[in-house]
């Protein structure tokens, strides 16, 4: 995915729930013009004054990501007839914080509770939620009238445009296609605020997967790129998409995060490559034995893929040869050479990486990491059949240390340093001094997490005239595509 963007919707708390049991994939390009950063709020004539023009929010977060508790695993799910609902969460914000949300044309706006005795309300907009104690209250402009409030009770919140206004919201400056729900949370995952942690508000858009679709391959993929490229980036993330919805139902409130924690996602957008790719494939996902594929991937592999298990997942169910490197020979050699991130150096000073490793240690069940000494070196441990780092041994002291590729890059990364981004577990490290600073020079291949569909790699196959089947059929070994519904 196209990792390296990073935007306010992206939270290392987003990260943390997905980084135990089968992370997402991960992004690849800038940000094209249509750059979600780029949407300009629309008012209604006469609405109040709310602070829907606000700078981007600051969405809650944690400041280095940790790993959640972990549910037991699931079998891989079986394709629905019927085109299935998404959960999306888009932004997680603190708790009293105002919410400002805009539709051309007005919203409806209604608790989720069977129980509730709060009839829906329609106003106009924009319209100002905030969560307290007592539930949620709603500055608002009913038409024809002057601005009010209206309460609503401790429960979900749904938020809608109405009937005949454009079927988006707008919030922070982005439009969203689909339904709004607010749901109160704890920092530790309890619903409607349960939980020892502060709360929080998380906003949540539920859309139809093929309405869902375009956002994401707009926002994955550069555009300029070829259409095939885009054919197999939409089977493939709606098969990502697919598996994500089952693994999490009746596990949290929501499917996937619009961020490259999930997959990215820019909501409304008007890229037409994109939509023409997931019309033209409508309904298909990639199957083994009758199961849907988790589709992971990632911008670029370096020539190295990585197996899913392992990597991304402890779910044994996802130990299949589609996302594995087991038959690494027909993916290993010329395949994204000529991205710009084929190759790569980061220095870090020595004492940075021993406070971004003690920092993630605490987060992370590790008090080894927690309390480890100023580090003399850090050595591969285990490659797998592709020739990729799978893990390392960390020496500081008289003691040794082993960390997974993927946990190292993540402990690396959390400070969000751009400058010191490690941009995939595929790498070396060496000890070198830097203006007489003892550092550690990261030299790696690729960008992601390498497992799966290489982003570049796919682009450099359309251009040589492969078709989206024939470049899904490298990157996930033994899968076929069928189409689940119409």
């Amino acid at each position: 995915m196209r990792e390296d963007v990073r935007r306010g919707a992206l939270t290392a708390a987003a990260i943390a729930l997905s980084l135990c049991a089968g992370c997402a994939p991960e992004s690849v390009a800038p940000t094209p013009p249509q750059s979600v950063d780029s949407a300009t709020p629309q008012s209604a004539p006469g609405a109040p004054a709310l602070p829907v023009a606000a700078p981007p929010v600051e969405t809650a977060d944690l400041e280095f990501p940790a790993k959640p508790k972990v549910f037991p695993p699931k079998e891989r799910p079986v394709p629905l007839t019927e085109e299935p609902m998404m959960a999306v969460r888009i932004g997680s914000v603190k708790a009293g914080e105002p919410i400002p949300i805009d539709c051309v044309g007005g919203l409806l706006i209604s608790p989720r509770d069977a129980g509730s005795d709060s009839p829906a309300w329609a106003t106009g907009a924009p319209v100002e939620i905030r969560a307290s104690k007592r539930g949620w209250s709603v500055k608002g402009k009913p038409a024809g009238t002057a601005s009010s409030q209206r309460e609503f009770p401790p429960c979900e919140l749904v938020v809608v445009a109405r009937e005949g206004a454009p079927r988006t919201l707008e919030w922070n400056h982005v439009k969203w296609p689909g339904e709004l729900r607010l749901v109160e949370v704890s920092s530790d995952g309890g619903l409607d605020g349960a939980g020892t942690s502060p709360r929080r508000i998380d906003l949540v858009m539920d859309i139809a997967m093929e309405s869902y679709l375009p956002g994401v391959i707009a926002k994955e993929l550069y555009g300029g790129w070829d259409k095939e490229t885009y054919r197999a980036q939409a089977i493939a993330a709606r098969s990502f998409a697919f598996v994500e919805r089952d693994r999490w139902a009746g596990r949290r409130h929501y499917d996937l995060v619009a961020g490259q924690q999930s997959q990215a996602w820019e909501g409304e957008t008007k890229n037409q490559r994109a939509i023409d790719a997931v019309a033209a494939t409508r309904g298909q996902m990639l199957v083994v034995d009758g199961r849907v594929v988790p589709a992971y991937y990632s911008s670029a592999c370096g020539g190295h893929p990585a197996s899913a298990l392992g990597t991304l997942t402890d779910n044994p169910f996802h130990s299949i040869a589609a996302v594995s490197a087991g038959d690494a020979g027909k993916r290993v050699g010329a395949c994204c050479q000529g991205a710009s991130v084929a190759s790569w150096k980061v220095t870090i000073p020595r004492s940075a990486v021993r406070s971004r490793l003690q920092a993630w240690g605490k987060v992370n069940g590790r008090p080894d990491l927690a309390a480890i000494e100023m580090p003399s070196a850090i050595e591969i441990n285990e490659r797998n059949a592709a020739g990729r780092a799978i893990s390392f041994t960390l020496t500081a002291g008289k003691h040794s240390y082993e960390i997974g590729a993927e946990d190292l890059r993540w402990a690396m990364n959390a400070p969000r340093d751009r400058k010191t981004t490690l941009k995939s577990g595929d790498l070396a490290a060496k000890f070198v001094r830097v203006d007489g600073a003892a550092s550690v020079e990261f030299s790696g291949r690729g960008f992601g997490h390498g497992v799966g569909l290489c982003q570049h790699g796919a682009q450099e196959m359309a251009k040589s005239g492969a078709t989206a089947q024939e470049i899904l059929a490298r990157y996930y070994l033994g899968a076929t595509i069928e189409r689940a519904w119409k």
